[in-house]
């Protein structure tokens, strides 16, 4: 019996706690020394007996007893630290995928309701402006495309020549439903008589000074503080090998914003910008991004510079007149 219980103790536990060994250690050795404590003295009946000559010796049955007791403490011991103590931390870990786990089901909600409202098949309808009824003499229609599940504010159209253009043309807050808002804004501005028949008469797109070759210097000093981050040429094989530049620019605050030099190096704004000259007129989208929005969606706002067109054929989708302004007066109002 004593070498079976033996070997059931070599068995090998998984995650032991130390401290359950020097508790088993030590309630082994208390047993042991009250088993060899007398015990408390009794009054008791003294008789004579016959002591016989040789002395009693402890039963062979008692060790075996006190060791067998002895086993299968420390196994308890061993077995409530191996299964207990993981418990414990299964517990914690069990909360933290609960999280996790409410987190990505919010997501797949949310998901599953744009869906619900769509037909689930994404397309990339455009938003124009100076198109139709809507237009400016002299100025052609210019458009981006945007995913059908996102929603862009509509658009204002600025013909007045307060903004120092003969034309301009503002969306507000393009906003993705899963992931919230990706872009501040929309703009369009437009250059009568540039003085280039082509973009590609400034040079390499990587040299042009964009805020002031653009004139948007004279109209948003951010323009003027942005620092270039990359550069592109594109051609538009469909519109007569039509040229346009790309940009990324990165603006920083202004100084008296700014807490020390180190403070300004953070950027404020990014703009992606597409530019191009149609008929001696110059046409300039500008994204208008902060760094958060640009980190969560800076392949589809790439995307939407890069889908910039002007006159291209077939590229708006019907307007509501009342989702469409004019100098910052709803059409419909208009009489």
């Amino acid at each position: 019996m004593s070498a079976s219980l033996a070997a059931a103790t070599r068995r090998p536990v998984a995650r032991i706690d130390t401290r359950c060994i020097r508790d088993a250690r030590l309630a082994s050795s208390s047993r042991a020394s009250t088993s060899t404590r007398p015990p408390p003295r009794t009054p008791s009946i003294v008789a004579k007996v016959h002591r016989p000559n040789h002395p009693i010796q402890p039963s062979a049955d008692d060790d075996v007893g006190r060791s067998r007791r002895d086993v299968l403490a420390i196994a308890a011991l061993f077995t409530q630290c191996a299964v207990g103590t993981p418990l414990a931390f299964a517990a914690a870990d069990d909360d933290d995928d609960l999280d996790e786990e409410a987190a990505q089901a919010a997501i797949e909600a949310s998901m599953k309701d744009v869906l619900s409202k769509n037909s689930g098949e994404v397309s990339y309808p455009r938003r124009a402006a100076f198109d139709g009824a809507f237009g400016v003499d002299g100025v052609k229609a210019a458009s981006f495309e945007v995913s059908n599940l996102w929603t862009v504010a509509p658009v204002v159209q600025d013909v007045t020549g307060e903004s120092g253009f003969p034309a301009m043309a503002r969306w507000g807050e393009i906003v993705d439903p899963v992931n919230g808002k990706v872009a501040v804004e929309a703009r369009v501005f437009v250059t009568k008589g540039f003085a280039k028949p082509s973009i590609a008469d400034l040079g390499k797109p990587e040299n042009v000074p964009v805020a002031k070759a653009l004139g948007l210097d004279k109209y948003d000093d951010s323009y003027r503080r942005a620092d270039m981050l990359g550069s592109y040429k594109r051609v538009d094989v469909t519109d007569g090998d039509r040229v346009y530049y790309d940009w990324e620019m990165v603006a920083s605050p202004p100084p008296k914003e700014c807490p020390s030099a180190v403070g300004c190096l953070y950027p404020q704004h990014i703009y992606l910008m597409s530019a191009t000259v149609v008929d001696g007129d110059l046409y300039v989208l500008s994204l208008d991004a902060y760094p958060e929005n640009w980190r969560l969606a800076g392949n589809s706002l790439k995307r939407i510079r890069n889908s910039f067109r002007v006159a291209a054929p077939e590229i708006v989708e019907p307007v509501d007149p009342n989702e469409v302004m004019l100098g910052e007066v709803p059409v419909g109002a208009m009489s």
